[in-house]
């Protein structure tokens, strides 16, 4: 049956597969087509049966193929072969002489049909009688009798001059862009529907099996229910606050371990007050080997203090500079450099991070990365030294803290820089037990902001929880129920521990600068004490002063209050491979 757009149909199907995809039309379901698309037209030889599929744009010209029946009047042959509506002239002609008033055609005689007329009570056809000597159109009655039938003529259809023609969809053609056989066209179109409990238009090929009935008298104006999803919520704020029922939702356990969530099912009923931005500190802590993900939310009651962060290498020190953050630190470990040039390092050393650069060791051609501190002397009357130390460098650095206040969670959002280190030194006393205090320490890694709402459910209002917009999967219809009169509080949830495949999703979101670089390599091979005769060719016998527009070579032991700028290269460069022990030392 044809197609009327906007019109709700009945099914009376099952199970279909649909664009690769299975969907359900029970019997009784209600059906809205608001629109079609041709996809591709069916074209099918008739004297082979092969099949072809002719794209909406096919540019070649189809001749119709001629009609062999005869009519009783033209009436019957215009609508049998041209529909009611004529939108195309034809050509026929009568086996028997055609009687009109003034005139008789003879019978044989081509006659063009160029248009239809109707005057009350008569409908005709305006025609050409070809090689008539007085040139003029006839009308000729659609109800005049005798035994006509198509005559061939020239004329040419275009693809989509067939397709807007129910008529001409109906006949066989020949097309020489295709072959020589005679084929019957079909157009497949994609129809796009809406029906109940259905988040997006259900788009079905116009061959698909089912049987419809067309009930547009008996409904009337039907609404169909459309399932939202929270990000279509989000944008219809003149709504709140609403009831809304899950009808849809994906397992909530892979994100935050709580009972909450646990609850948000399929059918439960719920109260969206609003839509909010949560503020809140992605945080990880552990236990032995065991890795635990928290979000701490500004409500959390508990007083922290800050703890000195432990770094094992100086390339360690490095990606903090790189932060904008200038250590103070104190060496925990004793420490040396396999190269003679860069100093040792011993336990109780405290160390100010000053700057990176790069520098050409005096034994070797190649480029060395490091970071320039200031050491604090040993002595009160000595000034501190400027050493350089190589990011390959390993021990044990303890930052200096000198903050020993305490701290609430408002308080480090403001006020403090993360990422950071901190001790839980006062329980939530809202919290009948405070995992978080049971840690020797917890990293604050990152300030989170996300669109959340402020949700509760509808059997329990006076509590209320914050709900993501992105990371949840919920497909929610509202209710027309009254929304009870309570004044809705923030949430009362402090911290959420979250699952590890949360965790690490919302680090990919996070900006990929955020991420740290990749630890330097292992330094390979063995390298000559002496240097090479190139580069004594290429260092001036005057300190530091270069040639060849090449870096300086700088004794990194040298103990000045500080280094000329001219003889440091500032640019990055890849790290420098790490020698073997000279023989010496061994």
């Amino acid at each position: 049956m044809d197609f009327r757009i906007g019109t709700p149909k009945k099914t009376l199907g099952s199970v279909y597969d649909i664009s690769g995809t299975e969907c359900c039309l029970s019997t009784g379901d209600l059906v809205k087509i608001i629109g079609k698309e041709v996809k591709f037209v069916s074209c099918v030889d008739h004297n082979e049966g092969r099949c072809y599929e002719l794209p909406g744009n096919f540019q070649g010209l189809f001749y119709i193929v001629v009609d062999i029946d005869t009519y009783n009047t033209l009436g019957d042959l215009k609508r049998q072969l041209y529909g009611e509506n004529l939108i195309y002239p034809f050509c026929f002609a009568s086996r028997t002489d055609i009687i009109l008033k003034d005139r008789v055609i003879n019978r044989q005689h081509p006659i063009e049909c160029v248009s239809s007329g109707n005057f009350q009570p008569t409908s005709f056809a305006v025609c050409h009688v070809w090689e008539d000597p007085k040139g003029a159109c006839i009308k000729i009655p659609f109800s005049t009798m005798g035994q006509f039938y198509e005559c061939a003529t020239e004329g040419s259809y275009t693809l989509q001059q067939i397709l807007q023609s129910p008529a001409l969809l109906k006949r066989s053609y020949t097309c020489n862009s295709i072959g020589d056989g005679l084929y019957r066209l079909t157009p497949i179109y994609e129809i796009k529907t809406i029906m109940h409990m259905r988040k997006d238009i259900v788009k079905m090929p116009s061959s698909l099996e089912v049987e419809v009935i067309d009930i547009t008298s008996q409904c009337g104006n039907i609404e169909f229910i459309k399932p939202l999803s929270l990000a279509q919520i989000s944008e219809r704020k003149e709504i709140f606050p609403v009831i809304a029922e899950i009808v849809e939702t994906s397992e909530c356990s892979h994100l935050i371990n709580n009972d909450i969530f646990s609850a948000l099912s399929k059918g439960q009923k719920i109260i969206i007050y609003r839509k909010e931005l949560s503020r809140k500190i992605l945080a990880t802590a552990a236990k032995g080997k065991i890795s635990r993900f928290f979000y701490i939310h500004a409500g959390y009651d508990g007083k922290v203090r800050h703890k000195p962060r432990e770094f094992t290498t100086v390339y360690d020190l490095w990606t903090q500079l790189m932060l904008g953050v200038k250590l103070n630190v104190v060496v925990t470990q004793d420490s040396e450099s396999d190269e003679d040039c860069f100093p040792s390092l011993c336990i109780g050393d405290h160390l100010k991070i000053l700057r990176h650069t790069k520098i050409k060791v005096s034994d070797s051609c190649k480029e060395t990365e490091v970071l320039v501190c200031e050491k604090d002397p040993t002595d009160d009357e000595e000034e501190p030294d400027e050493i350089m130390l190589p990011l390959y460098l390993q021990g044990r650095f303890v930052e200096k803290v000198k903050d020993s206040k305490r701290y609430t969670v408002s308080d480090l959002i403001q006020n403090v820089k993360l990422p950071c280190e901190v001790k839980v030194v006062t329980r939530d006393p809202s919290l009948p037990t405070d995992p978080l205090a049971s840690f020797a320490f917890i990293k604050l890694e990152k300030l989170i902001e996300e669109s959340v709402f402020l949700v509760s459910f509808l059997d329990n209002p006076s509590k209320c929880f914050q709900l993501p917009i992105k990371w949840t999967d919920f497909s929610l219809i509202f209710l027309k129920d009254p929304v009870p009169e309570t004044d809705p509080q923030r949430t009362s949830i402090t911290f959420e521990e979250l699952n590890e495949w949360y965790y690490y999703n919302v680090w990919k979101e996070l900006p990929s600068k955020e991420l740290p670089p990749p630890r330097p390599p292992k330094r390979q091979g063995k390298v000559s004490v002496e240097s090479s005769q190139k580069c004594e060719e290429d260092i001036s016998p005057k300190c530091n002063i270069r040639k060849n527009n090449q870096p300086p070579v700088i004794n990194p032991l040298s103990r000045k209050k500080c280094i000329p700028e001219t003889c440091i290269s500032q640019t990055l460069n890849a790290y420098s491979p790490l020698p073997q022990k000279s023989e010496a030392k061994k």
